[in-house]
Formats: structure tokens, sequence, C-alpha cells
């Protein structure tokens, strides 16, 4: 077998990592480029008042950070907000994509809320927030059969349905931003958006 030249070698071995280091580079340039013109996902960090939580300003004003919503959720889907949200550390809320709110009949929260931050309210009229949609992340847009957020809706039917083409169509005067299509969609094709003032 024929010996290498010294020559040879060093310049096979510098082709050789030129290209392992070039190769990455290129990789992630592809990826930006492609990411640039795939369509963005629903923003994650959205966090929503329990339900039946009065304006915005009042609730601040009346809530005592007691926990005593926080506490009683079946579903551990109110918690207190860390230090990391400011002002707002220590009260309750719901990040939908992390525990929704599923609509309990009875409405625990308002029930424990001595102060009346929650007060009484119909499942039907809460109003969290609103659930949006980006259509070419769906499954169902690709061509995948899913209903995840059709079929395990508190309110289906009325918030959210099948239109045309088996695509889910978000009713924004029945949806009230529990978060359960967001919080169950694989494709993370579904977020909330905050209509509380």
């Amino acid at each position: 077998m024929a010996q290498l030249s010294r020559r040879k070698f060093f310049s096979d071995f510098v082709r050789s990592a030129v290209a392992n280091a070039v190769a990455p580079i290129e990789a992630i340039a592809r990826n930006r480029t492609a990411s640039a013109t795939e369509p963005r996902g629903v923003d994650r960090s959205v966090w929503l008042r329990p339900p039946g939580a009065i304006s915005e300003r009042r609730f601040k004003e009346v809530c005592t950070r007691c926990t005593d919503c926080v506490d009683i959720c079946p579903y551990d889907a109110i918690r207190r907000l860390g230090p990391e949200f400011g002002a707002d550390a220590g009260t309750p809320a719901i990040i939908p994509t992390e525990s929704p709110c599923y609509l309990c009949p009875d409405m625990p929260c308002i029930a424990a809320c001595e102060p009346k931050a929650l007060v009484p309210v119909a499942r039907s009229e809460v109003a969290m927030g609103r659930a949006i949609m980006v259509e070419a992340l769906c499954y169902v847009a690709k061509g995948q059969p899913c209903d995840y957020c059709v079929s395990r809706c508190p309110l289906k039917g009325v918030a959210i349905s099948f239109g045309d083409g088996g695509m889910p169509v978000i009713e924004p005067a029945g949806c009230v931003g529990c978060g359960v299509c967001a919080y169950l969609c694989p494709a993370d094709a579904i977020g909330i958006v905050r209509t509380q003032d």
C-alpha cells in the first residue's frame, strides 16, 4: 500500500476540517431561511385571570393573594404568578398552555374567593380570553386527521366546531378563553389572547 505524502496528508486534513466547520454554519443558515418563511406559532406564555375575575384594576385592589382559589382548583389550573411577573407576582392566574381551565360546572374557585375578586358567572359568560389559530400549522390543514380541539372543548359546538373541509373554526362570540384547545393541540397551532381589561 502506497504511503501518503506529507503534503497530501495535510492537504486532506485541512480540507476535511474546513468542510466539517462550514457544514453546521450552512445548516443554521438554511434553518433560519426556512423558519423565516414558515408560519410562526402562537405565544405560549400568555396568562389569564381565573373565571369570574373582576376588571384588572379592581382585581389588583381587591385580591388579597390568599391562595384559596389556587388551593381549591381540582385541576391545579390556577397558580400564583412568580417574581418574574413583576407587579403581578403572587396573584392568581392561569397559564393555559401549562394547565388550562376546565370550566368546572360549580366554579369552586369563585365560591372560595371571600374578597370577591372572583364573582359568580355562567360558564358561557366567562371572559378570560379568546382562542386564536394559526391555520397553516393545524394538522387538519396538512391533511392529517385531528379533533382534539373540537372534541375536548368544554363548550364544544359553541366555542369551536368543524367548518368547511373539516377545519376547526373558533367562534369568537362563544369562546371564553379556557385554553383547553391550546393545551391539547399537538401542533401548537392554537393560542390564547387575553380579553380581560
